[in-house]
């Protein structure tokens, strides 16, 4: 990747992302990690490749990625909530990568007993559309998301467009850093009726490091995130990986306004042909301790992700 570039796509975001205070966005869905791996480590998913639930962090990372891929994530959330993920990708060819997604989130339902209403179903939905290819001679790439959004309240829906746009690069060396940058959801406001509100605009900034102690290996990830809200997120991970099969995660993050979180989780790899030949699985698990006033309310992510 050129400097220039990542340059370029910093001072865009950094000075789209100055104005607005905590609470001033809605599309609430865009802001959304998914993936058993990048949530058990903190969520610190702007230059941490591997899989296709990073790519709403960082569209660039599809590109490392190479090849056929599929995804898929269960979520049951907090309060019962509940979201559901799924990503494939496909190679081409000289052109680069092109890859899929959709999220779709319930929550529960509003019900206002006492004005004897029937209740209020609430959904949120996601179609993404990935393009990513390589730059630059060391490791480079950049990438492009374009969003469509869809939220419902009872029988009052909304829509809109977004963009993400992001490059990584990485230093040289046997061991390298990889560094990534990226603006995401860069659009026109979500509106119900004549009520609108911004999208969850925001600038990413992120590094990993991976070594081999053969068969075993260590990654590192961080990042930064700023966004219109004004609320900075800082986020650290780390994956032990045993013998090339076993992974241990954990990692945590501060915000301004969200205070300290913390997660972990584990994953497990194998080679199989049921979906074609020496096919790469991934089981991935994430613990997210969420803390509600007077209680602790765990929340558990499943993921699954195949390489053809």
């Amino acid at each position: 990747m050129r400097p220039t570039l990542a340059l370029f796509l910093f001072l865009v975001a950094a000075g789209s992302a100055t104005a607005g205070g905590v609470g001033t966005t809605g599309a609430n869905l865009l802001k959304a990690s998914v993936g058993g791996r990048d949530m058990a480590m903190g969520g610190a998913a702007t230059a941490l490749a591997g899989d296709l639930s990073v790519l709403g962090a960082n569209p660039a990372l599809l590109a490392p990625l190479g090849g056929r891929a599929l995804e898929l994530m269960h979520w049951p959330g907090v309060g019962g909530s509940r979201t559901e993920y799924a990503g494939y990708s496909v190679p081409l060819g000289g052109l680069g990568w092109l890859a899929g997604s959709v999220i779709f989130r319930t929550l529960p339902d509003i019900n206002n007993e006492e004005a004897q209403d029937a209740p209020i179903a609430v959904t949120d939905g996601m179609l993404m559309l990935t393009f990513s290819r390589r730059i630059g001679r060391v490791g480079g790439s950049a990438g492009l998301n374009l969003k469509v959004f869809n939220s419902a309240l009872g029988e009052i829906r909304a829509s809109s467009f977004a963009l993400d746009a992001g490059a990584v690069t990485q230093s040289r060396g046997a061991n390298p850093i990889r560094y990534g940058v990226a603006i995401v959801n860069l659009g026109q406001p979500v509106k119900f009726e004549e009520s609108g509100e911004p999208l969850p605009l925001a600038v990413r900034l992120g590094a990993a490091w991976s070594r081999a102690f053969f068969p075993h290996s260590l990654t590192l990830a961080a990042d930064a995130k700023f966004d219109v809200e004004q609320n900075a997120r800082l986020a650290g991970g780390v994956e032990w990986l045993q013998s090339g099969r076993l992974a241990i995660r954990g990692g945590g993050g501060w915000s301004r306004y969200g205070g300290g979180t913390v997660s972990l989780g584990g994953g497990w790899r194998f080679r199989s042909t049921i979906l074609g030949p020496e096919a790469e699985y991934r089981l991935d698990y994430a613990f997210l301790p969420f803390t509600t006033p007077g209680a602790l309310v765990p929340a558990n992510v499943f993921s699954v992700f195949v390489r053809f």
